[in-house]
Order: C-alpha cells, then sequence, then structure tokens
C-alpha cells in the first residue's frame, strides 16, 4: 500500500467532502440519498456523458465555468447536452430555462427541478444531469432512467 503524502491526504479529504456536498445538495432537491449503480449497469446516457466528459478532460478540451475555480474542491455539474463544460450548482440552475432535451433536441422548458423531467446520477464528485422535454418524457417517462436504454 503506497504510503501518501499530507497534501495527497488533504485533497482526497476535500474530495470526499465535495461529493458529500453534491449528495446533500440532490436529497435536499427532493432526489433522496444516492444508489450506488454499477457503471455497467447505468443508462446509455449516463454512460456516454461520463465517457465524453472523461475523454475531454483527457486531451484537454474540458471547459468549465469561473465559479469552480473559486475556493476548494466542490460539486461540479455536468449536463449531459454539453459534458465537455463543467459548471458549478448556481450555474446549472440558471441554465435550466435554456436546456435542450437530450431525446429530441428542442427545447426542454423546465423551470424548476419539480416538474420531475430531470435524470441525475453522481460520480464521486460530478453530478451528471439529462433534462426531456414535456412530449418527450411523457412518450416514456422511464426511456433511459435505468438500465441500458438512452
Amino acid at each position: 500500500m503506497k504510503h501518501k503524502t499530507p497534501r495527497e491526504i488533504a485533497v482526497d479529504d476535500q474530495l470526499r467532502a465535495a461529493g458529500a456536498e453534491g449528495a446533500q445538495w440532490l436529497a435536499a432537491a427532493g432526489w433522496g440519498p444516492p444508489v450506488k449503480v454499477p457503471l455497467q449497469h447505468a443508462a446509455k446516457w449516463q454512460q456516454e456523458t461520463r465517457a465524453r466528459m472523461l475523454a475531454a478532460q483527457q486531451d484537454e478540451s474540458c471547459t468549465w465555468c469561473d465559479h469552480l475555480l473559486d475556493g476548494g474542491p466542490q460539486p461540479v455539474v455536468v449536463h449531459a447536452e454539453h459534458p465537455t463544460h463543467l459548471i458549478c450548482r448556481a450555474c446549472s440552475i440558471n441554465a435550466r430555462p435554456r436546456r435542450t432535451c437530450l431525446d429530441c433536441g428542442k427545447p426542454a422548458d423546465s423551470k424548476s427541478a419539480l416538474d420531475g423531467r430531470e435524470d441525475v446520477f453522481m460520480g464521486a464528485v460530478a453530478i451528471y444531469t439529462r433534462l426531456r422535454c414535456v412530449a418527450c418524457f411523457r412518450g416514456d417517462p422511464l426511456r433511459g432512467t435505468f438500465g441500458s436504454g438512452l
């Protein structure tokens, strides 16, 4: 087992705290406590969003909002329609009225998480979300929420 430096221990602690903060934020928003799902059992959109975000980090094409540069580690939000741009929670909330439906590409036209048309999953410190328009959601409300669907 590798001995960690005090810096590595501090970063690990901050990342754990950021993950806990993200889980608390989701629970306060009505999502309840996180449920662990192995990546291979995640919905296709979840796997693709995560893969595109990680690839953008690897090739350094990933962008982020300036708020993520303030302070220490914090939860990061990844919108499925723009997985190469990482944002803070406030920017995610502010973007909601302008987000597009991941299924059809039309405006999702969502004013609040209370409309129930947003799917969310959480990684260690990243919160991945997709939003769907009323028509796509009504057509198949569980499509891509679990398992291998889009």
